[in-house]
């Protein structure tokens, strides 16, 4: 029996034995659900679709007034032979460790449902327990890329617990920044919190070196999580604590695919060493040119939470911030778009409507050689709105097409949702009933695939 049979059939007896004990305790699958879970997420454990993670089944056993081993499959000694781990002959020890190497590149490149197939090509039986901590990071973060939530869970949650056995604090932060996201994702907010929270606490007291571009992401991606939650002060504080992290000195970044081409052609030739090599130098270049997009992201949402919850404080933190970039001079073009956004939102904000449209057709020209970004969406939703001020609709009716198609491509539901209601309750004041019942439809379905 191959490891995913095994796996299907471990994950079929657990769904049973879920079901007889919900029954038995005359629990609806909606009883047993709530607070933590949703019903559609009971009903796939039942049909054995998917694998509870851990925590799941301790919760759900603990409801049923089970233990948690109660609900595990008992195995025969003949499935335990067949996922025992055997040592691998060194060559394909080897051969394992390079396409481990392929499937992070895989996941760099952004190729998710490439890195799923070569991971579905593994022998998870014959992996040492390093392999199979990297095998299930990798996997939980291409389920997670794909949109599969609930498996991201389980294997995440997997992977965790090989990590702390392993004591690898490196991975250990990367699996709960994922959890955090993958149940954010999942709308599943107190255990979201929770997650960024152990990441934050293992980030402090790890005694390995910081790594910037991590720390940079987990405060933006807090601060973004409050934001949504509107708690701006503590959104301004994470974004604020992000900006500390990337103080103002970006490195110039160089052609990274160069170096992935370098990976491949030694890869190729069986040279693994080198490959190896150049897949840390790829990986650390890669992030150079991250680090730019994130710190445009940054100004973004920064601004964006101050604009919300106090002009004054947000006009101070414009001009000082420009201030700064401009004694630098460190400011890249992206970088620069975001916080032209941010000045034109300000004094669209006070009415200045000459003014902000001045600032973000500025944006646009600067916006024009980046393709599809958020702040090139914003910008575009933006000049829509100060056209509807200014009573051009049919211009502002091509802004907002141009900004909503970019943020539909850069599948950006929440801010696609919440563009939509503004354009639709414009339309509606207008009197253009059925074309606001369009848009209102389209935010309405965009909040959907969030799972709201």
């Amino acid at each position: 029996m191959s490891p995913e049979q095994t796996s299907s059939k471990i994950g079929k007896s657990v769904g049973e034995k879920l079901r007889t004990a919900r029954i038995a305790q005359h629990l609806t699958q909606s009883q047993l659900a709530s607070p933590d879970f949703s019903v559609s997420y009971i009903s796939a454990i039942e049909r054995g679709q998917i694998h509870p993670s851990l925590r799941a089944l301790e919760i759900l056993a603990g409801r049923l007034g089970l233990s948690s081993t109660q609900l595990l499959p008992n195995r025969s000694q003949g499935e335990d032979r067949n996922i025992s781990i055997f040592p691998l002959p060194e060559r394909e020890e080897e051969e394992i460790d390079l396409t481990l190497i392929e499937i992070n590149v895989s996941l760099r490149e952004g190729d998710a449902a490439l890195a799923l197939t070569q991971l579905a090509k593994i022998p998870l039986k014959r992996l040492k327990r390093s392999q199979l901590l990297r095998h299930r990071f990798f996997m939980g973060w291409a389920h997670y890329k794909n949109g599969h939530f609930q498996q991201a869970e389980y294997v995440l949650n997997e992977a965790l617990q090989i990590a702390k056995e392993l004591n690898d604090h490196y991975l250990t932060l990367r699996i709960l920044y994922l959890l955090a996201l993958t149940y954010t994702s999942m709308r599943n907010h107190s255990q979201a919190h929770l997650s960024f929270q152990r990441c934050l606490s293992a980030l402090e007291l790890s005694t390995i070196p910081l790594d910037p571009l991590f720390a940079l992401q987990l405060h933006m991606q807090i601060g973004q999580y409050y934001t949504q939650q509107e708690n701006l002060e503590l959104a301004i504080e994470a974004f604020r604590k992000a900006l500390d992290v990337i103080g103002y000195q970006i490195n110039s970044s160089q052609n990274q695919q160069a170096y992935i081409d370098i990976v491949r052609h030694h890869s190729d030739h069986k040279e693994y060493d080198l490959a190896t090599l150049y897949a840390y130098k790829s990986q650390f270049l890669t992030e150079q040119t991250q680090i730019s997009q994130l710190r445009s992201e940054l100004y973004y949402y920064l601004g964006q939470a101050m604009l919300k919850n106090d002009l004054q404080q947000a006009r101070s933190f414009l001009d000082n911030i420009v201030q700064q970039e401009a004694s630098l001079h460190t400011l890249d073009k992206l970088s620069l778009a975001s916080l032209n956004l941010c000045n034109a939102a300000w004094h669209f904000e006070q009415h200045a409507f000459d003014t902000a449209l001045t600032e973000a057709q500025k944006n646009q020209e600067l916006i024009t050689s980046f393709g599809d970004t958020i702040i090139g969406a914003e910008t575009y939703t933006l000049l829509g709105r100060i056209a509807y001020a200014q009573g051009q609709q049919a211009q502002g009716d091509t802004y907002f097409a141009a900004g909503l198609s970019m943020f539909e491509r850069l599948e950006l539901h929440e801010e696609l949702a919440n563009e939509s209601v503004q354009y639709a309750q414009l339309l509606e004041e207008h009197g253009k009933e059925h074309e606001a019942f369009v848009y209102f439809r389209r935010a309405f379905q965009s909040r959907q695939e969030l799972g709201k």
